[in-house]
């Protein structure tokens, strides 16, 4: 099997260096485990633009083979690059984003990390299709590619020969998932033994946190979203925003809506969660306690909501991101 990693300018190293560490790790001491050797030998090239022209070789001896027109890898992977060079990175890297075309078309398979998502989608092969980056840029990426259906709360999404993955060290368990793909089931379970890593089964929306959206000019609605983030943890009913506002209510969720892209209701729910979060990250105070401070009499309510947008419940956050 031959592997591609590309070794642009501005990727993350950990993102080039660390699926490769996984795939030729669990090709080493896949033999010694089990006294037989892998049905198929990995083989992996770090592919690296210089001067419009593309290398294939280990990182120590970059320029050590021209790439040939006619090569054809297996699975290509694409890291992620720095988070403020994206559009740069895309813009720049015209040649990798026609060979990537190429080999897909001669039938590789490409899989994207993080941010990485940004150039996999310039080829506009995920065109009509799903794909998922780093929930922070989550919107940043559906501005840039309407064309593509965004599914932030995955941590992996697979469409066929197009893979995708969240946050940048989500790529362990990706590439454990891609293992399982390529090699097989028991070699994906070897390999996560072997390197102790976890298969993900928890969505993104577990290590996200909300992003106060604050950055349009609708200053009445910024004014309502400041009014909620104050008094979060007193009763606040759409009625009295819209009054606050000196607006219909009908006419206020429409303008809310238009501007943060969540209705007033989902706004006061993220806050609450949000704040919640932080104090079971914090002090070590009960669930009913936590729910009340945030505006929630009603603990099993409390419970619903949160997990709604955490994807966990209250105490498995506290068990996992709490003091002990």
């Amino acid at each position: 099997m031959r592997i591609a990693v590309l070794n642009y300018p501005d990727a993350v190293p950990t993102c080039v260096t660390g699926p490769a560490d996984i795939w030729s790790g669990m090709a080493r001491m896949y033999p010694v485990l089990t006294g037989i050797p892998l049905k198929t030998a990995i083989q992996i090239d770090f592919i690296t633009p210089v001067d419009g022209k593309l290398y294939a070789g280990a990182p120590a001896a970059l320029q050590s083979k021209t790439l040939a027109a006619k090569e054809v890898y297996d699975l290509i992977i694409i890291p992620a690059m720095r988070f403020e060079k994206i559009e740069l990175v895309v813009a720049r890297e015209q040649l990798l984003i026609k060979w990537l075309q190429r080999q897909y078309l001669q039938g590789a398979e490409l899989a994207s990390i993080c941010v990485g998502a940004f150039l996999l989608a310039a080829t506009g092969l995920l065109s009509g299709k799903k794909a998922t980056t780093n929930w922070l840029f989550a919107d940043k990426f559906r501005s840039h590619h309407p064309e593509i259906e965004v599914q932030d709360d995955k941590v992996i999404v697979d469409q066929g020969r197009l893979y995708s993955c969240g946050g940048a060290f989500s790529f362990t368990s990706f590439m454990i998932y891609l293992i399982e793909k390529f090699c097989g089931h028991e070699e994906a379970v070897i390999a996560s033994k072997i390197l102790m890593i976890n298969v993900h089964e928890q969505p993104q929306s577990a290590f996200s946190i909300f992003q106060f959206q604050h950055t349009h000019a609708d200053e009445t609605i910024s004014k309502a979203q400041q009014h909620i983030e104050k008094n979060f943890g007193r009763p606040i009913t759409i009625d009295q925003l819209a009054r606050h506002c000196n607006m219909s209510e009908r006419n206020f969720i429409r303008r809310f809506e238009q501007a943060t892209t969540n209705t007033p209701l989902e706004y006061i729910q993220r806050v609450r969660v949000e704040a919640a979060k932080k104090m079971l990250e914090g002090k070590n105070e009960g669930i009913e306690q936590i729910a009340s401070k945030c505006g929630y009499e009603d603990t099993d309510y409390f419970r619903k909501i949160f997990k709604r947008y955490v994807a966990m419940t209250p105490r498995a956050y506290q068990e996992k991101y709490g003091k002990s």
